[in-house]
């Protein structure tokens, strides 16, 4: 699997990841607030329930305590009716008594209370079920007349207490199952309900449902009010678990997941094909300024040709002066031997034969110079190394030598091949050669040389151009190969620039570095061509 492709599926599994995280973080805020906010609702309504039946109790309190005014049986009996009409309409309410708080009651109903003991019953309903009121008597004794006192009982009941008005010194008691405060369809099974009268439990009724027992990663959801009654200050406390089911549901979740997976794969396809277009766009635009590039390299390498011709013009008319003037010594000397009365066949033959070899010379030179200069197009086949070195050589030796400057060959004895073009090549070798050259006469370097050394190493060829000049400047390297960077005064920077495109044009490369003992080394590196007969 290729670097971009690896990429693009770790990006999907990252964007996929990212969605369904960012979905289960929104379903358990939602989730987490909407139990909250059924938690809340559902504890103002039970507060509101309870409340009023509060409100009920004190209402019953208010008109049994008006009925209880003497002790006359026939009062007395009707209190009791009234009182089991309320016991039988509201089996929250346990137990209804009335109590004298005398120890003893005498005709006039006036008696003096004594600490200690329950207080005596005159009335209860149901009969036998009541509580034990021995630690309440002192309480209800010191109670205000006319004002309701809540005393936690047993079983989960509490009792409310009110005494009658003077002079009776009797109080009505009324307990009441706290369990029966809220009816079992008003419990919420989801909820741990807890009731507490002055900060002692009354009802605790643990969650029922089998998924509120699940661990949770959230803090319980919490309500608590008092509920509005000045006589029964009951608190209501609900905690509601936030078990992860409930959080975060699964077929919710395994849904989002399959459809965000499902569109992170076509958002990444559809990127992917985004990218592939505009890729094939770059490569098209980059092909078609590599061509353009080529064509304008191909104009640059002829023109740079041209002006390297003219360059050598000089020491090339020294060249072919050699062969013309040769050439002209041996056709005077013919010519005189074949105006004598006995010509020598022999010396006339022998002058035409150095006519011939000369010409062929001065041939081969124009040869070499028209190669050079043509600006057809490259085309790399199999090459002789040496030979391309050896041209170069005697192409450039005679302007090398009108400048002073030595030129040495160090060529292997093995033959080399390489896949070039052969000008090209010789193109780059000139520009070498020249520039070594401009370096060792602008250094005014004594004995000022320059060497062409072939190599064969492993499958590879190299050719290293070196002089004995002054070498690079270290702050020329990093750009030395740039277009348009040059360290001469008049120099354009095209050159270095240009040897390296024809050589990479070859897959090879060309690398500068400057000799331990001084000047410059310039190696080419081209691949070695398969064995065959090099052109």
């Amino acid at each position: 699997m290729s670097n971009t492709l690896l990429k693009s599926w770790l990006f999907g599994v990252a964007l996929w990841l990212a969605a369904v995280s960012a979905f289960a973080l929104y379903s358990v805020e939602a989730s987490r607030q909407r139990l909250t906010d059924e938690l809340a609702v559902t504890g103002r309504t039970l507060h509101r329930l309870i409340s009023q039946r509060a409100a009920q109790h004190d209402a019953h309190m208010t008109s049994l305590i008006a009925l209880t005014g003497d002790t006359d049986p026939t009062r007395l009996d009707a209190t009791r009716q009234v009182m089991e009409s309320v016991a039988r309409f509201y089996p929250r309410i346990a137990w209804l008594a009335l109590v004298s708080l005398d120890d003893k009651v005498g005709q006039q109903g006036a008696a003096t209370a004594q600490s200690g003991g329950a207080p005596k019953l005159l009335l209860e309903v149901p009969s036998g079920g009541g509580e034990d009121l021995s630690p309440l008597r002192d309480a209800i004794t010191r109670q205000q007349r006319g004002k309701v006192g809540a005393y936690v009982g047993s079983s989960g009941r509490y009792l409310l207490a009110k005494r009658a008005q003077a002079p009776s010194n009797t109080a009505l008691v009324i307990s009441i199952d706290a369990r029966h405060l809220l009816e079992q369809e008003e419990q919420p099974r989801w909820a741990h309900v807890r009731l507490t009268l002055n900060e002692q439990l009354l009802l605790d009724l643990p969650a029922e449902d089998a998924v509120s027992g699940n661990t949770s990663f959230v803090v319980p959801a919490h309500f608590e009010s008092t509920i509005d009654s000045e006589s029964q200050r009951i608190s209501l406390s609900l905690d509601r678990p936030m078990p992860t089911e409930a959080l975060l549901p699964l077929r919710p979740l395994i849904g989002f997941a399959a459809m965000a997976g499902l569109a992170s794969f076509a958002l990444m396809f559809a990127l992917r094909q985004r990218a592939a277009v505009q890729k094939s766009q770059k490569s098209t635009r980059e092909a078609e300024a590599r061509a353009l590039l080529q064509e304008r390299q191909a104009l640059l390498a002829h023109a740079s040709r041209v002006n390297a011709m003219g360059e050598l013009a000089s020491g090339i008319a020294h060249e072919l002066t050699q062969p013309l003037t040769a050439m002209l010594s041996r056709s005077q000397a013919a010519l005189r031997l074949a105006g004598t009365d006995k010509p020598d066949i022999g010396l006339i033959s022998e002058a035409l034969e150095v006519n011939v070899r000369e010409a062929k010379r001065a041939g081969e030179m124009l040869r070499r110079m028209r190669d050079y200069a043509s600006n057809r197009t490259p085309e790399p086949i199999t090459s002789a190394i040496n030979g391309i070195v050896a041209e170069i050589a005697a192409l450039t030796g005679s302007d090398l030598q009108r400048r002073g400057i030595q030129l040495s060959l160090d060529l292997t004895k093995e033959p080399l091949a390489a896949d070039v073009d052969p000008i090209e090549l010789e193109q780059v070798l000139h520009n070498l050669i020249r520039n070594a050259a401009d370096a060792l006469e602008g250094a005014g370097t004594k004995d000022a040389q320059v060497e062409i050394e072939t190599r064969a190493i492993c499958d590879e060829v190299k050719i290293i151009v070196r002089d004995n000049g002054p070498g690079i400047a270290a702050n020329a390297f990093p750009k030395l190969f740039q277009p348009f960077f040059t360290t001469k005064p008049d120099g354009m920077g095209l050159g270095l620039s240009l040897c390296s495109t024809l050589i990479e044009r070859v897959d090879g490369r060309i690398e500068a570095e400057n000799a331990a003992d001084g000047g410059a080394w310039f190696t080419i590196t081209l691949p070695r061509a398969q064995e065959q007969e090099p052109q």
